[in-house]
């Protein structure tokens, strides 16, 4: 059962260092004004309590409503900084005392009187968008980046990532930079190094990609048989290097193993760490990973808002198509925009043949129709908007949800993005055709492109 306190108790730390809550007045009046009494609140979600008080606040710039949403984000905060007392303080000598005072300092709940200091809080309230992920985990991801927390982390000898995740952010030039300053290893190590990186990313980071735009876990898990194959394969033929399955993945941890003391000693932290793949502990890291990154809700928000813009890209791929189509077809004196509409119904929404289309829109012979009509251009158009306007929108919601900055990382990651996005739009493209090869005549069309077009002329007659 939530606890809708939450929303007007806020989390402090005293000049002793001792956690207190704290009743806000003035959120409780503000949020029962709301959403009515404990009992009333029970059945609302928080996600949706969530996205009213933000709309609160940047549109209406309501005091109350930012002071609840503060509120809440230092709870928040406060389970974040538990969570990681718990399942790494008692092994390595902190707590979650220790962690809280880095982050929970908003000034506006502690109410400093300097103006120019901005807390993690604030830069929570100013970052964050409902319509792009969750408050926990946009609050999850703030907290575990925050220079003070990873600090006091890494001098305890903690990295929270995954080997897979470490190999993944790491490029073949880093990784020969570490390891000749670092490591002082031969160069033919070095170089074949380098050479299996090359190759892990060239099958896991497409795959991750793919993972995103699917619906599949997102966690950097241990690469599959069929993946250590495909990286065999791409090795052997890029090299003429042979190994096999396993001798691979022993070599990706032991590469893993190699960056992730350069990254703690980097970093300023203690090299002699945990290996994660210990028994017991790597449960606990696990755990830990599942909580950094809230898997399942991140999952979700990804697929949703993808979807969304799909859905949205297609819509205006389509209308601009055929209104550009309908504008240059205007110079033909021999066209007709009602007929021309009445046919791509008539195909796509009654799934009638080009014959019968014919003379109910006043032509005699089917290739008429067809060249009325013209499907695959229409199709082929389509398919070149809709990647022109999904890209950059699914790329961005990409971005949001790795936190890529590293220049080198984001062209690889529009490359990936390009050629996933160019292959499921051929897929619907392709579906496209195939029905219109073998249709069940006198129903309508059951493809996605079919779907949309008469969603779009529907829409069309509303307006005229």
């Amino acid at each position: 059962m939530q606890d809708m306190s939450n929303y007007w108790t806020s989390v402090k730390i005293n000049s002793a260092g001792e956690v207190r809550f704290e009743t806000m007045l003035a959120a409780q009046t503000y949020f029962q004004q709301q959403f009515g009494s404990c009992d009333e609140t029970l059945n609302i979600a928080n996600t949706a309590i969530v996205r009213q008080l933000w709309q609160q606040v940047n549109y209406h710039q309501s005091q109350p409503a930012q002071l609840c949403l503060r509120c809440y984000i230092s709870r928040l905060i406060y389970w974040v900084c538990v969570d990681l007392g718990n399942n790494f303080g008692r092994d390595k000598g902190f707590s979650c005392e220790d962690l809280l005072p880095f982050v929970l300092d908003d000034e506006v709940l502690l109410q400093y009187s300097s103006s120019s200091y901005k807390s993690l809080a604030t830069r929570i309230v100013q970052t964050f968008d409902p319509n792009k992920g969750s408050l926990k985990t946009w609050v999850n991801r703030h907290v575990k980046q925050h220079p003070e927390i990873q600090k006091l982390l890494l001098q305890h000898g903690i990295f929270l990532i995954s080997d897979w995740a470490l190999l993944n952010d790491t490029n073949s030039n880093e990784l020969q930079r570490i390891f000749t300053k670092m490591f002082k290893l031969a160069a033919v190590e070095i170089q074949q190094s380098s050479e299996l990186l090359i190759s892990y990313h060239t099958v896991y980071r497409e795959d991750r990609i793919q993972q995103r735009l699917t619906g599949k876990t997102l966690t950097c898990k241990q690469p599959t048989s069929e993946q250590l194959t495909r990286i065999v394969e791409d090795l052997q033929t890029r090299t003429n290097i042979k190994l096999n399955n396993e001798s691979v993945l022993n070599q990706l941890q032991l590469i893993a193993a190699k960056l992730r003391k350069y990254r703690i000693a980097a970093k300023g932290g203690l090299v002699s760490t945990v290996s994660m793949h210990k028994p017991g502990i790597q449960p606990a890291i696990e755990k830990e990973l599942q909580l950094q990154t809230d898997t399942d809700t991140e999952q979700l928000e990804f697929i949703k808002l993808y979807q969304q813009e799909f859905i949205k890209s297609l819509d205006l791929a389509i209308s601009q198509v055929i209104e550009d189509f309908i504008s240059r077809s205007r110079r033909r004196s021999s066209f007709s925009e009602e007929r021309y509409i009445q046919g791509l119904h008539l195909f796509h929404c009654q799934g009638k043949s080009m014959s019968q289309i014919a003379p109910e829109i006043g032509l005699t012979r089917q290739y008429e129709v067809t060249r009325l009509l013209r499907l695959n251009q229409i199709r082929t158009d389509i398919r070149q908007r809709l990647l022109i306007l999904l890209r950059p929108k699914v790329t961005d919601i990409a971005r949001y949800f790795t936190n890529y900055t590293n220049s080198e990382r984001l062209q690889n990651l529009d490359r990936q993005i390009e050629l996933i996005l160019d292959n499921q739009i051929s897929d619907i493209i392709k579906e496209a055709e195939s029905e219109v090869r073998n249709p069940v005549r006198n129903q309508p069309l059951r493809n996605l492109i079919a779907r949309r077009i008469c969603d779009y002329l529907d829409r069309s007659k509303v307006k005229g």
